[in-house]
């Protein structure tokens, strides 16, 4: 059985419903809250209302604010960004080599005999 679904004047009341508390509780709106508040599926209320997000829903939406810190300009904070993650970067790789290498003792040491010390080994690197 097919459910009736809502004219154009019940979603665009839905749709600034759902622009109405997006910009009350400083969240962004989405398209997904109005669907979800008339009860309709992603796939059916795009198939049959996309010229209202289109023309009702998207022209309202806000352009998202670029996170700032005070006193920092854009590009210093992206230069300071870039040398942080560079620097972790630098880091992770010391310890995967750290970690690689004592897999590579560990896999020697059990090829060997697996003894629990050095001396019970029956072969020698070299």
């Amino acid at each position: 059985m097919k459910r009736a679904l809502p004219d154009a004047n019940t979603v665009k009341a839905a749709i600034d419903r759902v622009l109405d508390q997006a910009a009350a509780s400083g969240r962004r709106p989405t398209v997904t809250a109005v669907e979800q508040s008339l009860g309709i599926p992603h796939a059916t209320f795009h198939r049959h209302y996309s010229d209202l997000i289109d023309t009702h829903f998207r022209p309202r939406v806000p352009a998202p604010a670029p996170p700032t810190v005070p006193g920092e300009k854009a590009g210093e904070r992206s230069e300071a960004n870039l040398k942080r993650l560079r620097q972790e970067n630098t880091d992770l790789r010391r310890t995967l080599a750290l970690y690689e290498e004592s897999f590579a003792v560990g896999a020697r040491h059990a090829a060997c005999g697996g003894g629990r010390t050095a001396a019970d080994a029956p072969c020698r690197d070299g």
